[in-house]
């Protein structure tokens, strides 16, 4: 069946552990010993404090790319919103996202750290790493091909664009659960459980994006 959106996938935390101990497994067998990570926020926040526990490594900074895109769309441009702040001149730097995806979010970070903060040496990690991508990590747990990821930490964020997807693509503003079950499954082969429905569906009504209580439908505002 050809989806009327984008494939998407939902990940939980036990996906996410085990692609982290994957890319940090081939990160000790490269006999490569990081000094500072430097996540990039904010998709590899999480992903970076794993790896200063998988790699005993105790400088964590940060710096933040932002993309002007919205949920499961493979543009977005992207923008250095927050830059490097801490001492990592001469040291041993991992950069560490959740995924390289379009690679701008790496290839930008990268740049930046090596011009401002002087480093020894800059390698790459990420989660998953999408095959064609214009970059690639040194490191990574699995190769996919492209979908739209939904990580465990952006969730609600993600399933709300969905949603509101749904219903702009529908051109209705109101749905009934067994209605929103199967938009997701013919626009996204996303398939979720009625306790995680009903907690997008306060998220939202918490957003005010659905009139909220509402117990058999999803009415928009």
């Amino acid at each position: 069946m050809e989806l009327k959106g984008p494939l998407c996938y939902v990940l939980d935390y036990d996906d996410i552990a085990n692609y982290a101990y994957q890319t940090a497994k081939k990160i000790k067998d490269s006999e490569w010993r990081p000094d500072a990570i430097v996540g990039i926020a904010r998709g590899g926040w999480v992903h970076a404090r794993i790896q200063c526990d998988l790699l005993g490594v105790k400088e964590l900074f940060s710096v933040k790319v932002s993309h002007w895109g919205v949920t499961a769309t493979k543009d977005g441009k992207a923008k250095l919103t927050c830059p490097l702040v801490g001492d990592i001149e001469g040291k041993k730097v991992l950069v560490v996202d959740d995924i390289t995806d379009t690679g701008e979010s790496l290839t930008m970070a990268v740049e930046h750290i090596e011009e401002t903060g002087k480093p020894k040496e800059v390698r790459t990690a990420t989660l998953m790493h999408i095959a064609g991508s214009k970059f690639v990590p040194d490191y990574y747990g699995v190769e996919v091909t492209w979908a739209w990821e939904i990580w465990p930490w952006n969730f609600y964020e993600d399933l709300t664009a969905l949603i509101m997807k749904i219903f702009e693509g529908e051109d209705i503003k109101e749905l009934t659960t067994p209605q929103l079950k199967k938009h997701l499954r013919e626009y996204n082969n996303i398939v979720l459980s009625d306790e995680q429905l009903s907690k997008v569906k306060a998220h939202m009504g918490y957003l005010e994006k659905i009139e909220y209580p509402q117990d058999k439908v999803w009415k928009l505002k």
